[in-house]
Protein backbone atom coordinates (compact mmCIF):
# COMPACT_ATOMS: atom_id res chain seq x y z
CA UNK A 1 0.00 0.00 0.00
CA UNK A 2 1.39 3.38 -0.88
CA UNK A 3 0.11 6.68 -0.21
CA UNK A 4 1.85 10.33 -0.75
CA UNK A 5 2.75 13.61 1.46
CA UNK A 6 3.89 16.68 0.56
CA UNK A 7 7.60 17.02 0.31
CA UNK A 8 9.24 19.55 2.49
CA UNK A 9 12.24 19.82 0.25
CA UNK A 10 11.05 20.44 -2.53
CA UNK A 11 7.62 22.48 -2.34
CA UNK A 12 5.29 21.20 -5.21
CA UNK A 13 6.39 17.61 -5.01
CA UNK A 14 5.36 14.55 -2.85
CA UNK A 15 6.96 11.52 -2.04
CA UNK A 16 5.58 8.21 -2.33
CA UNK A 17 5.28 6.40 1.19
CA UNK A 18 4.99 2.55 1.45
CA UNK A 19 2.87 1.47 4.83
CA UNK A 20 1.68 -2.10 5.28
CA UNK A 21 -2.20 -1.86 6.23
CA UNK A 22 -2.68 -2.66 10.37
CA UNK A 23 -5.59 -5.44 8.75
CA UNK A 24 -3.07 -7.14 6.51
CA UNK A 25 -2.32 -10.37 8.13
CA UNK A 26 -0.02 -12.79 6.57
CA UNK A 27 -2.25 -16.24 6.42
CA UNK A 28 -0.01 -18.54 4.70
CA UNK A 29 0.15 -19.85 1.06
CA UNK A 30 -3.27 -19.35 -1.14
CA UNK A 31 -5.51 -22.28 -0.88
CA UNK A 32 -5.99 -24.15 -4.43
CA UNK A 33 -9.51 -24.49 -4.98
CA UNK A 34 -9.50 -27.20 -7.65
CA UNK A 35 -7.79 -29.55 -4.75
CA UNK A 36 -9.76 -31.90 -3.43
CA UNK A 37 -9.61 -33.35 0.16
CA UNK A 38 -10.61 -36.59 0.70
CA UNK A 39 -11.11 -38.14 4.59
CA UNK A 40 -9.16 -40.52 5.79
CA UNK A 41 -10.02 -43.83 5.99
CA UNK A 42 -10.41 -45.02 9.83
CA UNK A 43 -11.49 -47.96 11.71
CA UNK A 44 -15.03 -47.96 13.63
CA UNK A 45 -14.84 -48.90 17.30
CA UNK A 46 -15.35 -52.49 18.02
CA UNK A 47 -17.55 -52.11 21.47
CA UNK A 48 -18.30 -55.71 21.29
CA UNK A 49 -14.71 -56.77 22.18
CA UNK A 50 -15.14 -55.00 25.98
CA UNK A 51 -18.66 -55.72 25.86
CA UNK A 52 -20.05 -59.18 24.63
CA UNK A 53 -23.39 -59.51 24.96
CA UNK A 54 -26.05 -55.80 25.28
CA UNK A 55 -27.76 -58.01 28.13
CA UNK A 56 -24.63 -58.79 30.00
CA UNK A 57 -24.51 -56.90 33.40
CA UNK A 58 -21.14 -55.21 34.06
CA UNK A 59 -19.92 -55.01 37.18
CA UNK A 60 -18.30 -50.92 38.06
CA UNK A 61 -17.45 -51.05 41.51
CA UNK A 62 -15.84 -53.68 44.07
CA UNK A 63 -17.84 -56.12 46.69
CA UNK A 64 -14.25 -55.84 48.65
CA UNK A 65 -14.56 -53.77 51.79
CA UNK A 66 -12.24 -53.68 54.59
CA UNK A 67 -13.22 -54.35 57.70
CA UNK A 68 -10.90 -52.51 60.05
CA UNK A 69 -11.67 -48.85 57.58
CA UNK A 70 -15.56 -49.39 58.05
CA UNK A 71 -15.54 -50.27 61.94
CA UNK A 72 -13.06 -47.58 62.47
CA UNK A 73 -15.47 -45.02 60.21
CA UNK A 74 -18.49 -46.02 61.75
CA UNK A 75 -16.90 -45.49 65.49
CA UNK A 76 -15.61 -42.04 64.98
CA UNK A 77 -19.06 -41.25 63.67
CA UNK A 78 -20.63 -42.71 66.27
CA UNK A 79 -18.37 -40.51 68.90
CA UNK A 80 -19.03 -37.69 66.99
CA UNK A 81 -22.99 -38.01 67.12
CA UNK A 82 -22.74 -38.57 71.00
CA UNK A 83 -20.32 -35.80 71.40
CA UNK A 84 -23.12 -33.20 69.64
CA UNK A 85 -25.78 -34.56 71.38
CA UNK A 86 -24.15 -34.01 74.66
Amino acid sequence: MVYYVDDIVNKGWSVAMHLKPRDLYDMGEEVVEDEVYENEPYQEQELEQFFGDGDEYVQLATDHIIDDVVETIVATNLAADTYMCE
